[in-house]
């Protein structure tokens, strides 16, 4: 009997191993960039990556939340310029019911995006973008997410993608044409590990 639960023990073990390693892919790509904290996140579309994104970075455990790093889901100008930020973490993701709650159409959400972009150029405040959700995409080209790629993307000096997310070379074909280093995380979740090292404190 104490070599059966022994046995279920090591069992137990190697399966919580095996899940872990399944949760926790890996980070490929170009060389990860590093900013230091103060940084801002938001989203691109009114879609749910921005506060996903807020998690993840939470749970990184390295950076604090309202203190090293904010979330804003709409800034306006006064907002970009309230301290002094090292980098806008733009999450894109674009969803019918999230605009619907919002009261907007992508219309006005490009609208904003695009006030937005040219205001973090005026102060050269610079952008990541972000892609944390793999059905945040579609073969139709003007469909709402990847409107807001082509309004996020080619003023960013980073993008970070899960994997599931250019599977047809989108992302790709972006660093070429517009020469932005492209990091590559295998699901989400790997979006933690890769915060430890690129949103730090200052030394």
């Amino acid at each position: 009997m104490k070599k059966a639960k022994l046995l279920c023990a090591a069992l137990a073990a190697v399966t919580l191993l095996t899940n872990a390693a399944t949760t926790f892919g890996a980070i490929s790509g170009d060389e990860l960039k590093t900013y230091e904290a103060p940084f801002l996140i938001t989203n691109a579309g009114q879609g749910p990556g921005g506060k996903m994104a807020r998690l993840l970075v939470s749970q990184a455990k390295t950076v604090e939340l309202d203190k090293d790093y904010f979330y804003n889901a709409e800034p306006v100008e006064a907002d970009l310029d309230e301290r002094d930020y090292s980098v806008l973490v733009v999450v894109i993701g674009s969803t019918d019911k999230g605009l619907g709650a919002s009261g907007i159409t992508i219309e006005d959400e490009l609208a904003r995006l695009e006030k937005m972009v040219k205001h973090c150029q005026e102060i050269e405040l610079p952008m990541v973008g972000v892609l944390l959700e793999k059905d945040k995409r579609s073969e139709i080209k003007t469909n709402a997410n990847e409107r807001c790629i082509d309004a996020i993307c080619p003023y960013c000096e980073w993008m970070i993608v899960v994997a599931d997310g250019n599977t047809d070379g989108r992302f790709d074909a972006l660093k070429e044409e517009y020469d932005i280093p492209l990091t590559i995380i295998d699901n989400a979740m790997d979006f933690t590990a890769l915060a430890k090292d690129a949103f730090v404190l200052p030394q």
